[in-house]
């Protein structure tokens, strides 16, 4: 199909399905300045910069508190998006539970590291199982993973 370049004017080929409508880069580049002249870039370095110095709206600080006191998106067993867990601790201890990261917060002390660590290690176990990772990981200092799925399974 010939098509006329909306910048110079000259015939081109194109498929009528193409939705080109200039005839080489540098028409492309000169119609791209023409249609973008005027328009503000959004989300520039420093404007980037000059919301963040602004910190949150109240609107969205009160949305935020909300939030964490929820109990389907707050820290706690009936978050919508918790798993139930089933690990074992290097001395053989079974535990069943709702929201692993609430777990691992309230029992801190039996963790060899951090709760971070512990989350890391044991979620690098789940996507092992998961077939996710090259290597084979097991168990997290003697923690393993017995399973896992969704409240509603």
């Amino acid at each position: 199909m010939i098509r006329h370049c909306v910048i110079c004017d000259a015939a081109f080929v194109a498929s009528p399905s193409d939705k080109k409508v200039t005839c080489s880069p540098r028409c492309r580049s000169e119609r791209a300045r023409r249609v973008n002249t005027g328009r503000a870039r959004r989300w520039s370095a420093e404007k980037k910069a000059k919301l963040a110095s602004r910190g949150q709206s109240a609107n969205l600080k009160k949305g935020t508190v909300a939030a964490k006191m929820s109990p389907l998106s707050g820290p706690f067993e009936t978050n919508q998006n918790a798993l139930v867990w089933v690990i074992r601790s290097p001395e053989g201890e079974t535990y069943t539970f709702r929201n692993l990261n609430l777990w691992l917060r309230e029992h801190s002390e039996m963790l060899p590291g951090t709760v971070e660590q512990a989350r890391a290690g044991l979620m690098q176990i789940k996507r092992s199982q998961q077939g996710k990772t090259k290597r084979s990981v097991n168990s997290w200092k003697g923690w393993t993973l017995v399973g896992w799925h969704s409240p509603q399974d």
